[in-house]
């Protein structure tokens, strides 16, 4: 596996822009429990997860913390440890969030 997995590049503003590397965050959400609190992971980087009682909230949460691992990494010069994405399990549902640093 590879250190970055960006989508693809996007320029800041106009031409001769420095880009910006572009993620592709594969989120997998449970179903609420029976007080309504719903877990997530990220499948490409499981140590990403959050909870909490709306998807906008959680999505806002795997985000941050997303973006937070990806940028520790880089930072320690550390290769990212990727996983493939994994299939929801039944009853679960998933999120595609592009990322950018």
């Amino acid at each position: 596996m590879t250190s970055e997995r960006p989508l693809t590049d996007l320029p800041i503003a106009g031409d001769g822009a420095m880009p910006v590397p572009v993620y592709d965050c594969h989120v997998i959400l449970s179903l609420p429990d029976e007080n309504g609190v719903v877990h997530a992971r990220v499948s490409i980087l499981p140590e990403v997860t959050a909870i909490g009682k709306s998807e906008r909230h959680i999505l806002q949460t795997i985000v941050k913390d997303f973006k937070a691992a990806i940028i520790r990494y880089r930072e320690a010069g550390k290769e990212i440890p990727w996983h493939k994405a994994e299939k929801p399990h039944s009853g679960e549902t998933q999120r595609w969030v592009p990322v950018h640093l």
